[in-house]
């Protein structure tokens, strides 16, 4: 496909209506995001989507539902090549954290939420126009209820409290970041009742990789329970798995009390500790006494392997 082509089948508008010219594609340096890291801010996350979606459900009074996309490593360069224009940001900082991040919401979702607050159907909606000062004022509140649910849902981490410091809806004004300086990209699907759309927090990674190395253990130094906060406190829930076992739906279907499922899981081969919907180690399962109980023999599968 030409240029031309591609111009003509995806056309994203400027804010005079008439078609963006094409951005080239860069490749992207290699991420320094361990998999141990993107576990523990996958779990840290998730408590995000339910603390938030609860919160903003209150605010619009409406029902929110969120999803978690995989976390990502962006550069500032990378993030203002893919953001719309216009779009809806807040700056944020998070001391002790050094830095500024970014909170950003799609427009259409950002137009059906204001809505919903002015009283109306809250339906999405296109606009090649940026917020106006009201609309962003409106938004206010609700970013730093996303900054608050993201405190404490960091807390086990690092504790911060995380401030929004401007609201902004033109690329220009947030270009004065470094271009190659390194963010951590959370990115979550959000559903209000006839409207969708994504929000994304970009956090700056130095600090926070320093906070996840000494929480998981991949740095020399040394870690204690007091290291983490509140984590002795925290209650996790945790199960055991088999590997996965396919069976055709007819087979399902047709199961009887007294029924064999063969498990694709051998014998000798460990089970995997999940804490909430994550693998986190590979284990044994056995006894202690009347007790069933599991001895850890190391990491979890690789990714793509059965669980």
């Amino acid at each position: 496909m030409s240029s031309e082509e591609a111009q003509r089948a995806v056309v994203p508008l400027g804010r005079d209506g008439l078609p963006k010219p094409l951005r080239r594609l860069r490749v992207r340096p290699a991420g320094t995001l361990k998999e141990e890291h993107e576990q523990v801010l996958t779990l840290l996350t998730q408590n995000f989507c339910r603390l938030f979606a609860a919160d903003m459900s209150t605010f619009v009074g409406s029902e929110v539902n969120m999803t978690l996309a995989p976390v990502l490593q962006w550069s500032w360069d990378d993030l203002l090549n893919v953001l719309p224009e216009p779009y809806c940001a807040a700056r944020l900082t998070m001391e002790p954290i050094a830095g500024t991040g970014l909170m950003m919401l799609d427009i259409p979702i950002a137009i059906a939420i204001i809505e919903k607050l002015l009283g109306g159907a809250g339906l999405a909606q296109e606009s090649v126009e940026p917020l106006t000062e009201v609309e962003l004022t409106l938004l206010s509140e609700l970013h730093q209820r996303a900054a608050s649910d993201l405190a404490e849902s960091l807390a086990l981490l690092v504790e911060t409290q995380p401030v929004v410091a401007r609201q902004e809806s033109r690329l220009e004004l947030i270009r004065a970041a470094p271009a190659r300086s390194v963010l951590i990209g959370l990115e979550f699907d959000l559903t209000m009742q006839d409207a969708a759309g994504h929000f994304r927090i970009a956090i700056p990674a130095p600090g926070l990789l320093d906070k996840l190395q000494i929480f998981t253990g991949t740095t020399a130094a040394p870690v204690s329970l007091g290291d983490t906060g509140r984590l002795g406190g925290c209650s996790l829930e945790t199960a055991v798995r088999f590997n996965d076992t396919p069976l055709a739906s007819r087979r399902v279907v047709d199961l009887v009390p007294g029924d064999v499922v063969v498990l694709n899981h051998r014998t000798d081969e460990p089970l995997t500790l999940f804490v909430g919907d994550v693998p986190y180690l590979s284990v044994l399962a056995g006894r202690r006494g009347a007790q069933k109980a599991f001895a850890v023999v190391g990491p979890p599968p690789k990714k793509g392997a059965g669980h």
